[in-house]
């Protein structure tokens, strides 16, 4: 490999980590609540939830500590228990600065009990609200699992049948969450209705390309415009084996009666794939764009990203926020939609470009790796049959370490979803 070529990929990873680091969850919050101090009155209880909880929780009580009266901070539990489990939240040393905040960790992405206990506390928490009062929700990705609420009628299994059924079918994340706001007692703005009559002002830190606020974390604490008829429809479509939940299906708040309740978006994709271009032009000289988020079928993706890759000029990059869907079998290695992405492509990109793909939480499905950074020259460490093989298995992890190609930050407490970087040596 070129000294060219290395140091372009040592860019692209570089960029990644200084996009990331632009946008801290902490000082994001911070900023937002200095300049929302008219808002602080009456008794302020925090509900931070996902995989950026702790961040933001460190945020509000910088900005508003000593006005913070108690509340929960909800993210990832620690290790892992099974390969589905592998969103590993960083370990916080300042998680006793968190008080007066309970920090309470449940499973991701199927929710477990825990995920159950720390949705009942977040309700009695919003319920002992009175007016005057306020509820602040610092919500990021990764929510949806770690609240689970299941309505009268569904246990906690029937949840994580469903869940399993919609992700690993392929189903949008908006259909995914489509589905949970109107299967549950906390999703969908019962959160903020628990809370009446105090005021909901909630924070918010988008993992959902294109997505409103309803669509993070299936929007706990926002009104919700979809219906009861759009949840069953997408049921049907995604996991008809489950369909003997419809009964269960409910309407979630909707926005004429949620007049008490504002929301603010700090970050979202397109940010951090901003901030992403800037560092490739500011440190690597690249000419450097921001291309339209995309979402959808992970092998539609892998083409259009070779197409890209032909048509760029010498010292141009493209930035991608993505969100790709990957059905995947029940038998299956260890990998995740970034990688898989990568090596589908790593044969056919053009000898002078480099691709990155990763999870901005720093964690690509079960590959212990926040994605990979491939060029052509690095596949020549292992032959076509073992590259096939990887990808019928989707067992990306292990060719990515064969190949020297791991994107490696450990856990980010980011959740802005995937970003893909194409980009051709000058």
């Amino acid at each position: 490999m070129s000294a060219a070529l290395d140091a372009l990929r040592t860019a692209l990873v570089s960029a990644f980590r200084a996009g990331l680091a632009e946008l801290d969850p902490a000082g994001l919050v911070e900023r937002a609540l200095d300049a929302e101090a008219g808002a602080r009155r009456g008794r302020v209880v925090v509900i931070a939830a996902g995989k950026a909880a702790l961040g933001m929780a460190r945020g509000a009580l910088r900005s508003w500590g000593d006005g913070i009266a108690g509340g929960l901070a909800v993210t990832v539990a620690a290790p892992a228990t099974s390969a589905r489990d592998r969103h590993v939240a960083p370990a916080d040393p300042e998680e006793a600065a968190l008080r007066p905040l309970r920090v309470m960790r449940a499973a991701h992405p199927i929710p477990d009990a825990r995920s159950v206990e720390a949705a009942e506390a977040a309700l009695a928490a919003a319920a002992a609200l009175g007016p005057g009062d306020l509820l602040l929700a610092l919500i990021s990705g990764g929510a949806s699992a770690l609240l689970a609420a299941p309505p009268e009628g569904v246990s906690l299994a029937d949840k994580q049948a469903l869940v399993a059924a919609l992700l690993e079918g392929g189903a949008p994340i908006q259909e995914v969450n489509l589905v949970r706001r109107h299967l549950s007692r906390i999703k969908g703005g019962r959160l903020a209705a628990a809370a009446a009559p105090a005021r909901v002002l909630t924070l918010l830190l988008s993992d959902v390309v294109g997505g409103l606020p309803h669509d993070i974390s299936s929007g706990p604490t926002v009104p919700d415009p979809t219906r009861v008829e759009d949840a069953l429809a997408a049921l049907h479509r995604r996991a008809p084996r489950l369909a003997r939940l419809a009964p269960a299906l409910s309407e979630s708040l909707k926005p004429a009666d949620a007049r008490r309740v504002e929301a603010r978006l700090l970050a979202d994709p397109d940010r951090l794939a901003e901030r992403v271009a800037a560092a490739l032009a500011d440190s690597a000289g690249l000419r450097a764009v921001v291309a339209p988020a995309e979402d959808g079928d992970a092998r539609a993706i892998v083409e259009r990203r070779l197409a890209l890759a032909r048509a760029l000029a010498p010292g141009e990059a493209v930035v991608i926020p993505c969100e790709p869907t990957l059905a995947l079998p029940a038998r299956r290695g260890a990998g995740g939609r970034a990688g898989w992405i990568a090596l589908a492509a790593v044969r056919d990109l053009p000898p002078d470009v480099a691709l990155l793909c990763a999870a901005s939480d720093g964690a690509d499905g079960s590959s212990g790796a926040a994605g990979a950074v491939v060029v052509r020259p690095a596949a020549a460490a292992l032959d076509d049959r073992a590259i096939d093989a990887a990808l019928a298995g989707f067992d990306d992890a292990a060719a990515h370490r064969a190949l020297g190609t791991r994107v490696e930050t450990g856990p980010t407490g980011h959740n802005l979803t995937d970003l893909h970087i194409v980009a051709r040596a000058s």
